[in-house]
């Protein structure tokens, strides 16, 4: 008899989402109009902001997002501007001005979007984050 060969399967952790940071001085509608431009989508200010608790204020904050689906290749945009009213999604960070959440990116290999992004010409600075220091998507998908 044969020897019998062992295999053994091991899976890449799939990243849930992808988070970049964006600095600008951009509005965020015309944010918006430069990213719809650059990537073909058609980012929408959604009309139910999503709510986020602030431990500081022991309060609730509405923080308003634009959102697009690719029905194509089922990935979703969302963008967010850090700081409304007078509270910041992600405090620990005031230099972000908006954040891109991507959910199941099938189409934008990371490098090249934050190479794409880099070149619009309001934009300061992009920082790509580690999906697991936020729970944005939490947020926005409830």
């Amino acid at each position: 008899m044969g020897k019998v060969k062992k295999y053994d399967l091991s899976f890449d952790d799939e990243q849930p989402f992808e988070v970049y940071g964006i600095s600008s001085a951009f509005a965020d509608y015309r944010l918006c109009w430069e990213l719809n431009q650059l990537f073909g989508v058609l980012l929408v200010k959604q009309n139910e902001p999503f709510e986020l608790y602030i431990p500081k204020l022991k309060t609730n904050q509405q923080f308003h997002y634009f959102f697009f689906e690719d029905s194509e290749l089922l990935t979703r945009f969302y963008l967010v501007k850090n700081k409304q009213g007078q509270q910041h999604l992600q405090a620990d960070r005031p230099m972000i001005d908006f954040f891109i959440v991507l959910k199941e990116n099938f189409s934008h290999e990371p490098s090249v979007f934050l190479d794409q992004l880099r070149k619009i010409n309001g934009v300061v600075a992009v920082f790509e984050f580690n999906y697991k220091e936020f729970d944005i998507l939490d947020y926005l998908t409830s």
